[in-house]
């Protein structure tokens, strides 16, 4: 029985820290570390609808990281002694 991406998604959400969650994780990071050639060959063997499901899924994780980054961003600017203000400033003038 074959898996749409989201299904599998979601067992492996449900399996936290498992090893085989950390192992899909290490895979697409070493997928990410390839070329976009590479990349592209590899997607075209994939079914197309599997493939667009697979983007949607990493938008989806994508958008709901966003936060981190913001998070980490203030954190550097607060550092450096940049206020809210300062920033608000800066960007209004741009």
């Amino acid at each position: 029985m074959s898996m749409t991406t989201y299904e599998m998604a979601r067992v492996l959400e449900q399996l936290e820290d498992t090893p085989e969650k950390i192992m899909f994780g290490k895979l697409l990071s070493e997928l990410g570390s390839q070329s976009g050639e590479r990349i592209r060959s590899a997607a075209k063997q994939v079914p197309l609808p599997v493939l667009r499901d697979m983007v949607y899924q990493f938008q989806q994780v994508i958008d709901s990281r966003k936060g981190e980054l913001v998070e980490s961003l203030a954190k550097e600017i607060a550092e450096q002694g940049i206020s809210v203000d300062d920033l608000k400033t800066y960007l209004e003038s741009k």
